[in-house]
Order: structure tokens, then sequence, then C-alpha cells
């Protein structure tokens, strides 16, 4: 949250016409299986009430042991002063209108002075830790897809829906991708994980990464829930994920872990340098990183383990070819990073609704572009992602 001094810095920071280049929606349930194909009715995402009476997620006819009892209603909860789960505390209740009803969304950019919003899923970010089965996976994604591609034609050129994609099984992956993408979806999401157990940057994966670069569109990597053996929070006993997932500070805070993971197996393979088209975007796990990240991977890559990539370059020439990150709103020492990095490679987002970051982004958003000139500032609220996703 942003202090006195700092807005009165940023007072005179026009936002207007910013795009968030990474809010999210919360899935009707009921969509959502109308959005199935029938043989997968009978495997529906529903909600059960438990004996304790919250709320229970139920992926392919199992209660999910992951999100835990009334975590759906706290999922909408950005700005509430406190996320603790009750029977009172539904889903349903808990989901704003604007997201997940075109309208209601457009109208709150509006009041925020935003153009355009590019949108994600939510429950996608949990379902698919705990359902290994590419079939039933990549069925939730279609519907998905589905749904978000009707939603966001009922307000054109203001709503840009992302496809869910689930890299189980690799085949399944190139077809819904292509699927998706000529339906209306301006791009892809994938998790940081991979229930292979192969690294995104793996070989398997070309076909999927071809794909992406025949068909000129961004894949976004996505923080989310992940499969408790494949987990990047394991370390300490007492922190192992064997319990229900709340929102915690510990989890929070070390999300990026994992994304840099998946991020730097994309350099160690080469795929960038057999992709040189391709578009990947860093999301939803700060941006501040990425400066000491660079200069790491150059830095190993001048020494003898240069050999054991497939890089022809610096790891930097590929991220200034092909990639682009998102930051929060609320990193301060973002704008010293920048300018060094490169103005072009950043977006912002709001990350709406959720109730892991404030509702004030816009303040904080003013707050991180103040020490930026104009057009700095201009590149990482609009133009930027403008470019990489072929806004109108």
């Amino acid at each position: 949250m942003a202090t006195v001094s700092e807005l009165a810095i940023a007072a005179n920071v026009d936002t207007t016409g910013a795009v968030d280049c990474d809010g999210h929606v919360l899935e009707p349930i009921d969509a959502l299986k109308d959005y199935l194909e029938d043989a997968y009715k009978d495997r529906a995402i529903k909600i059960h009430i438990g004996d304790d009476g919250l709320e229970y997620f139920v992926w392919d006819n199992q209660i999910s042991k992951l999100s835990g009892g009334g975590f759906g209603g706290i999922l909408g909860a950005m700005g509430d002063p406190d996320i603790v789960p009750s029977p009172e505390r539904t889903y349903a209740r808990g989901c704003p209108l604007a997201s997940y009803d075109a309208a209601a969304r457009v109208e709150r950019l509006d009041s925020e002075g935003l153009s355009k919003a590019i949108l994600y899923p939510t429950l996608g970010l949990l379902w698919e830790a705990e359902l290994e089965d590419p079939e039933i996976s990549t069925a939730y994604c279609r519907a998905y897809n589905r749904w978000i591609v009707d939603m966001c034609k009922d307000a054109p050129k203001r709503l840009y829906p992302i496809a869910h994609i689930s890299l189980s099984d690799v085949g399944l992956a190139v077809a819904e991708l292509e699927r998706a993408v000529k339906a209306g979806c301006v791009g892809a999401m994938i998790a940081p994980y991979t229930w292979t157990a192969k690294a995104h940057g793996h070989p398997y994966y070309d076909p999927f990464w071809a794909k992406a670069q025949e068909l000129d569109v961004p894949v976004g990597l996505h923080p989310s829930f992940e499969p408790t053996k494949f987990s990047q929070h394991q370390r300490f006993d007492e922190l192992r994920q064997n319990e229900p997932v709340d929102f915690n500070f510990y989890f929070d805070v070390l999300v990026v872990q994992s994304m840099q993971q998946a991020f730097v197996s994309m350099f160690n393979y080469g795929v960038f340098e057999k992709f040189p088209r391709l578009k990947l975007v860093v999301l939803e796990s700060q941006a501040g990183w990425i400066g000491y990240l660079l200069d790491r991977m150059d830095a190993v890559w001048d020494g003898p383990l240069k050999a054991t990539t497939a890089l022809k370059h610096k790891p930097s020439f590929y991220f200034d070819r092909n990639c682009w990150i998102s930051a929060d709103p609320d990193e301060r020492a973002l704008a010293h990073i920048i300018e060094h990095v490169g103005v072009e490679k950043f977006f912002w987002a709001s990350d709406f609704p959720h109730p892991d970051h404030t509702d004030e982004y816009i303040d904080s958003l003013k707050c991180l572009l103040a020490p930026l000139s104009r057009e700095t500032q201009q590149c990482v609220m609009t133009t930027n992602v403008g470019k990489v996703y072929k806004l109108d």
C-alpha cells in the first residue's frame, strides 16, 4: 500500500488508457459444465458442502485436497480485511460481478480509466495441480476456453481471452492451442510445473513451442497451485503442503521460485534458438528479479558451462528478443531495473479480483511509474503489451 508521501509524488502520473495484462475471472461453475462435452459432464467441476458447512471444490469426482474447505469463498476477496473461510463465505457470494460478467468488467475498467484487460482463469490455477489425467485436464481446458472466448465477445476490443493449456500431453496441448487461438484467444497460459516431470524447455515440448510460433501468439508462464510431489515449497517439514493450501506469507513470497525454474529451462534447452519468433511472457511473479537472473545466466554462459546449453548467444540476447515480464504495481524498486533491462520488456497487471493483492492497484501503479519518463510510463502501461498481444 502506497504511503501518503508516495501518493503525493505520484499525483501527476496519468494512467488513463492503461492495459491490464493479467486480470482474472472467477469461472461460473454451471457454465464450465455447460461448455464441457457430454462425454465428460459426469466428471464436471462442482461444489460439495462438507459436514462443517464449508464448500469444497470437486474435480473429476474427487474432493480437492489442496484447496481446502471454504477456499472458494475468498478467491474474489481482493481488498477484504481478512480472508478467513466460513460457511457464509461461499464461492458464488464471493465472486464480484465484474469477475465473470463482461459488461460489469468493462464498467470497472471505465471507472479505473483502463482501456483493456487480458483475462486469465482462476479455478484453472487450482484444479490442474490435482488432475494427472491428460484427457480430463484437456477437456476442462476446452470448456473454460470456450466460455472465456464467448464472455469476451460481449466486450470486443476491451476484454481479451487467454487460453488455458495443460502440458500433461504435448499432442493434446498442441491441438487445443490451435483450436483456442482460431476461436479467438490472443495467447495461452501454462503452469510452472508439468505432470510429465519434463522441464518446459525439454525437446518433448518442442511441438507446442513450434505451434505457438506458427500461430504467433504469446505463451504466458503463470503461477498456480502445484502438485505436492513437484512443489518447490517442501524443503521444511512444517511447511510441506500435505494439508490444504491457504494464502500464506511463505507460499506467496516464494511463488517466484518455480516460475524461475521453468523459465531458465527454456534457455538451458535452447528453445529460443530453435524457435526464434516464439514469444514468452512471465506473469504474476514480480519482475524485480529479472535483472539479477539475466546477469547470472550471462555470467554462467560465459564460463565452461556454456557447453551444456544449446545457445549461440548470451541468454540476455534471447530475453531481449523473445521474452517479456509483468510487474506487480507495488514493486517500488522496479524503476531502477526497467531502464537497465529495457523499457520495452515490461508490462503491469492488477491481478483483480484475487485476495493476495491490494485493490488499490491504480495508486500503486502510479507510484511505480512516477520515477520514469512519460515515454517509459506509456511503454509499461500500454505500448508493450499492445504490440506483443497484437491488441486492436
